[in-house]
């Protein structure tokens, strides 16, 4: 962890919420809705995940083995993705990071989904008909679709750019097509969503631990803080075990009211100070001093 933990706050609200070093505000969701962007946020573009497109074009849903990428299957998706490969929508998905981009009073842009939905994805017409001219294994040319979208993206933009990994520190590659080694120097930082009930933390720290040895750049980790929300000392336990690993710790509230409720739980939690002091956790205890001041 570098000297200086940060905190964030992920929101799909457009707030900016004073006591947060990071705000990050889903400007393009899952959802496929296309927001305004936030001024001093950084406006988070899900990539390859989008319920509104499948809709209209259900033609570009990602398949495999004649199974679609969509909510309802057996592999139980959480939102409906689309093939990387299909020009259409990549050239969609770029034009919507760009106008995000012209926005010069954003903070930056980070992307998510930007990968296949899994192993075996996608086996469509398209992707079948370019893996095969271009002469590379099926695995290794997933991995350049992925590698060439991100270049795009990098080389049409200005601002800072984030990347949010798919929470698998082992075989990233062989299932989502996101070869880190390849795509790491295009960003700023890198982020992972390590989202539990945090009753027990053990794999949480196994977890960040693998992240933290394989990522070069600043490290954020994820940690969900949203609706239904862990118990306040369950939450505790994981910052202190983030603030070991991280360059900044995100609280992904979603909601700004329950952000503001939590800096508010932790500030007057009688045990805090005690149990982070107890963890040598120096960092996390002057963030409870400097939300002191304003909740």
């Amino acid at each position: 962890m570098a000297k200086g933990l940060k905190i964030g706050v992920l929101l799909d609200e457009p707030t900016v919420i004073p006591g947060f070093d990071y705000t990050f505000y889903e400007v393009k969701p899952s959802s496929g809705r296309i927001n305004q962007p936030l001024p001093q946020a950084w406006n988070v573009v899900n990539c390859f995940a989008d319920n509104t497109i499948t809709q209209t074009k259900p033609e570009l849903v990602a398949t495999s083995k004649g199974e679609r990428a969509v909510r309802g299957t057996p592999k139980r998706f959480l939102w409906d993705w689309i093939c990387p490969s299909r020009t259409e929508y990549r050239d969609y998905c770029l034009k919507t990071i760009q106008d995000v981009a012209r926005h010069n009073d954003i903070a930056g842009i980070r992307l998510d989904s930007v990968c296949f939905p899994r192993e075996g994805y996608c086996d469509c017409s398209i992707c079948r008909d370019l893996s095969a001219k271009s002469g590379m294994e099926f695995l290794e040319w997933r991995a350049n679709q992925i590698e060439s979208f991100v270049r795009k993206v990098r080389e049409s933009i200005t601002c800072g750019l984030g990347l949010t990994l798919e929470p698998d520190p082992c075989y990233g590659k062989e299932r989502f097509g996101l070869d880190l080694e390849r795509v790491e120097e295009y960003f700023d930082f890198i982020s992972t969503p390590l989202y539990m009930d945090y009753s027990i933390v053990y794999w949480l720290d196994i977890i960040a631990n693998c992240f933290r040895r394989k990522i070069s750049k600043p490290y954020f980790i994820e940690l969900y803080a949203g609706h239904p929300r862990a118990p306040t000392k369950y939450l505790m336990s994981a910052l202190a075990v983030a603030s070991g690993y991280a360059d900044c710790i995100v609280l992904s509230t979603y909601e700004a009211q329950i952000a503001r409720s939590l800096q508010e739980e932790l500030v007057r939690e009688e045990q805090a100070t005690h149990f982070f002091k107890e963890r040598e956790c120096a960092e996390m205890i002057e963030l409870l001093n400097r939300w002191e001041k304003i909740v």
